[in-house]
C-alpha cells in the first residue's frame, strides 16, 4: 500500500510544483489542531474521469483536511534539489496545509534471479549499504539541508521501517544508527520540526517487534494501519486495538496511512468503510493523537510493479469515486474534522 502511496506522489508532485507562486509561504510551528480531534490528511488523489484536475485535488484537501504528505523524488540522497525545483512544499501551503515531508532509505527493486527484494535506496555512485559512510553522510546532509530550507512541520525518515527490519534484521541497527543522527542534526537547524520513522502496525502485530521502538528517538509515535486485513468488519476489531499503542512509548500518536476498502472482490462495501471510520474514532476517542491521514481522497487504479505490492482494493480506500461522487465515508470524514 505504501509503495504505490509513495509512487502516487512522485508522480504528480512536479506537475503541482509547476503551477505555484514563486515566493515561498513561510512555515508556521506545529500548533493545536482547531478540531477537538486532531490534524485530518489525505492522499490529493485527482478525479480521473472525465479528467485529471490535481489543482483541484489539492484546493479540496485544503477544504477538507489539515495536512498532506509529500514525497520527494527521489526520496532519498538527491530529495534536497527535488523539493527545490518542484516548489511543492509551497504550494502546499498556499492551500494551507501543513506539510509531513518524507524521505526513505529503502525501495523495491526487481533482483535478477531473485525477483522483487527490499533494497537499500542509493543512487548511482553509493553502495547500497547502510554502513556506507559517504551514503551515510549523503544521506544526512540531504535530510539537514531539507529541513534547513522548508522548515517542515513534520519530518519522517523512513517508511514502514518494520518492513526493513523483516527483511534485514541483522542490518537494522544500522539504520537506527543512520537515523538518530540525523534526527540530531536536524534538531540543530529545525528545532520545531517533530521526526520520526513509520511502523506498520499490521507488521508489528504480526512480529510480534514491538521492542524495535526504543530504539529510536522519537517525537511521535507513527502508524500506518489497515485492518481489513485482518477482520472481516469493523466490529471485530478489538475494543483495545488502538490503545494498546499507547503503552510502548509516552509520545503522542499519529497514522500516516488508515483505511478501509470499499471493492467487492474483498467482501467490503461503502457502509463498511464508513462503519470503520466510525470504528476507528471510537477506539481512539480517548488517546492523545497528533494526526489521521485517510489513504486517498479519490479512487485510484493500481497496476505494474505497484499491483505485485498492494492488493487492488486499495485503491478503493478513498473518499470519493474516481468520477468525483461522495462515497459514505465522505460525510463521516467531513463530520469528524468539523
Amino acid at each position: 500500500m505504501k509503495y504505490f502511496f509513495l509512487v502516487f506522489l512522485l508522480l504528480f508532485a512536479g506537475c503541482v510544483g509547476e503551477e505555484q507562486p514563486e515566493e515561498p509561504v513561510q512555515p508556521e510551528v506545529p500548533e493545536e489542531p482547531e478540531t477537538s480531534k486532531y490534524y485530518f490528511g489525505i492522499v490529493p488523489t485527482p478525479k480521473t474521469t472525465p479528467a485529471t484536475d490535481l489543482t483541484g485535488a489539492y484546493e479540496e484537501t485544503g477544504e477538507i483536511c489539515d495536512i498532506v504528505e509529500i514525497w520527494p523524488e527521489p526520496s532519498t540522497i538527491g530529495a534536497y534539489d527535488s523539493l527545490k525545483r518542484s516548489r511543492v512544499i509551497t504550494g502546499s501551503r498556499v492551500y494551507g496545509l501543513k506539510v509531513i515531508l518524507n524521505m526513505n532509505f529503502y525501495t523495491f527493486e526487481q533482483v535478477p534471479g531473485e525477483g522483487l527484494k527490499i533494497v537499500v535506496n542509493s543512487p548511482q555512485g553509493y553502495e547500497k549499504n547502510l554502513s556506507d559512510p559517504e551514503f551515510r553522510e549523503a544521506y544526512v546532509n540531504d535530510a539537514k539541508k531539507i529541513a534547513e530550507e522548508f522548515q517542515p512541520e513534520y519530518f519522517s525518515l523512513g517508511n514502514e521501517v518494520s518492513a526493513y527490519y523483516m527483511a534485514y534484521p541483522e542490518d537494522f541497527d544500522n539504520f537506527v544508527s543512520l537515523y538518530n543522527e540525523a534526527y540530531d542534526e536536524i534538531k540543530e537547524v529545525s528545532p520545531n520540526t517533530k521526526i520520526f520513522v513509520v511502523f506498520s502496525q499490521n507488521q508489528m502485530e504480526e512480529t510480534d517487534s514491538w521492542e524495535i521502538i526504543n530504539e529510536f528517538k522519537l517525537d511521535l509515535l507513527v502508524f500506518t494501519t489497515y485492518p481489513w486485513k485482518f477482520y472481516d468488519t469493523p466490529e471485530e476489531i478489538p475494543d483495545n486495538y488502538y490503545s494498546k499503542l499507547e503503552t510502548y512509548s509516552t509520545k503522542p500518536i499519529a497514522f500516516t496511512e488508515i483505511g478501509w476498502p470499499s471493492d467487492s472482490s474483498v467482501d467490503a462495501s461503502e457502509k463498511e468503510q464508513a462503519d470503520y471510520l466510525r470504528r476507528f474514532d471510537e477506539l481512539t476517542e480517548d488517546m492523545d493523537i497528533e494526526f489521521v491521514n485517510w489513504l486517498f481522497l479519490h479512487e485510484t487504479e493500481i497496476s505494474g510493479t505497484m499491483a505485485s505490492i498492494s492488493d487492488s482494493a486499495t485503491g478503493t480506500i478513498a473518499l470519493k469515486k474516481s468520477d468525483g461522487t461522495e462515497k459514505e465515508v465522505y460525510s463521516v470524514w467531513t463530520n469528524l474534522k468539523n
